[in-house]
């Protein structure tokens, strides 16, 4: 913090020595108070410079500017007095949010991303029980600044697009008998805006705007190029914390409900496109209303969805504490032979008897979050397996892709 004078002298300085303002600056931003003018301020670039503060790196809050104005007799130069208008005016101001990638680059991701092709290929029947191949979108969070950001996710998405491709041939080959895609959006597709997290102010690279329409052109290119390839499909979407509506600082602050959550929107909206396209016409959606846990039956297997970030801890014993409290209310909860959650940035897997958990890696870049809080390194990835009632377990072949 600091008290600047302006040292000049002329007409527009009050006849007593005082201080032409004050700012109180802090590392992401601060606050002009007492800045007195002869003239109403439409543009605060020298205000800025008059404190040494680069105008181009920071800019007014509109809402919190306050100004008075008053009279004062000013000695003209002939030893008469004349009446002069004076301005004071209060202002916070905030650091510019800073990006090296403009709407032009994410413009050209989607339109690359748009262009995403695969080998048609022919869908192989195999012997044995079907099974149903499930491919786990977690923690995109397109727009997140961290690993490479954009460009990098993009590169990582269209990777694990091939890399499915890939598993998907030597799962057939080997004699599977896959007959159904399963696309999960097992949550945080996007990284959101200011609202949720206070960082994301400043380090989201693209408008929630933008986010969401690449999130579309992810998940209508996986369904363009993948369904197409199977007997029968189903799409299945959670509720997760990041791109939450409604919400001011964090959930306890939160103006609307769980059901107002930007990643069920963009499920809807996927399936708004994909319904008016015949080859279509057989997936099946899973979409929730406000409900955090999501149910499905994938080749006679019933399976439970949740993100992630309503359940304590991070680990077998955390999951379990929770799901022994599910169970209680939620007859599906105790009936599933099969969880598969995200949040946590890292793969895990572990056996609790009456279900097997599976933990997705993330789609972003990393987690500084996870390395901070516990100094695990976890790289980034897609979880792809087999459902069904080919294998005792109701599932097998899991593919960190």
């Amino acid at each position: 913090m600091g008290i600047a004078e302006d040292a000049a002298h002329g007409p527009d300085r009050p006849e007593r020595d005082e201080p032409l303002g004050r700012v109180d600056l802090g590392p992401d931003g601060g606050e002009f108070s007492g800045i007195r003018t002869s003239e109403p301020i439409t543009d605060w670039t020298h205000v800025f410079k008059r404190f040494n503060l680069d105008p181009a790196a920071f800019e007014i809050i509109g809402d919190t500017v306050r100004s008075s104005t008053w009279e004062q007799s000013k000695r003209l130069e002939s030893g008469e007095r004349d009446i002069v208008q004076l301005y004071s005016y209060r202002a916070q101001f905030r650091r510019r949010a800073t990006s090296l990638v403009t709407e032009e680059d994410i413009e050209a991701a989607q339109k690359r991303i748009r262009t995403w092709r695969l080998p048609r290929r022919i869908p192989g029947t195999g012997l044995g029980a079907p099974s149903a191949a499930v491919l786990n979108l977690a923690d995109m969070q397109i727009g997140k600044s961290e690993g490479g950001g954009i460009e990098a996710t993009e590169q990582r998405l269209y990777d694990g697009l091939d890399n499915f491709q890939s598993w998907l041939r030597r799962q057939r080959k080997g004699g599977r008998n896959i007959t159904e895609l399963v696309l999960v959006n097992n949550g945080d597709p996007g990284e959101g805006i200011a609202g949720n997290y206070p960082s994301q102010t400043h380090t989201v690279q693209g408008g929630l705007r933008k986010q969401m329409n690449l999130v579309l052109d992810v998940w209508e290119a996986y369904s363009r190029e993948l369904f197409p390839q199977f007997e029968a499909g189903q799409f299945v979407s959670v509720l997760c914390n990041h791109m939450e509506f409604g919400r001011q600082g964090g959930a306890k602050q939160s103006i609307t409900s769980d059901s107002d959550n930007g990643s069920a929107f963009l499920a809807e909206t996927l399936r708004r496109i994909l319904s008016s396209r015949p080859e279509f016409d057989d997936i099946r959606w899973t979409i929730p209303h406000d409900e955090m846990n999501v149910f499905t039956d994938i080749a006679g297997v019933l399976v439970g969805f949740n993100h992630g970030h309503k359940i304590p801890g991070a680990d077998a014993t955390g999951f379990e504490k929770w799901l022994n409290g599910q169970v209680r209310g939620d007859e599906q909860a105790h009936r599933a032979r099969v969880w598969i959650t995200a949040h946590r940035h890292n793969y895990q897997s572990f056996d609790l008897g009456s279900a097997t958990v599976h933990q997705c890696p993330s789609c972003d870049g990393g987690s500084k979050w996870l390395r901070d809080t516990t100094g695990k390194f976890a790289r980034s990835g897609i979880l792809a397996l087999l459902v069904g009632e080919h294998e005792p377990m109701g599932w097998s072949d899991v593919a960190f892709l």
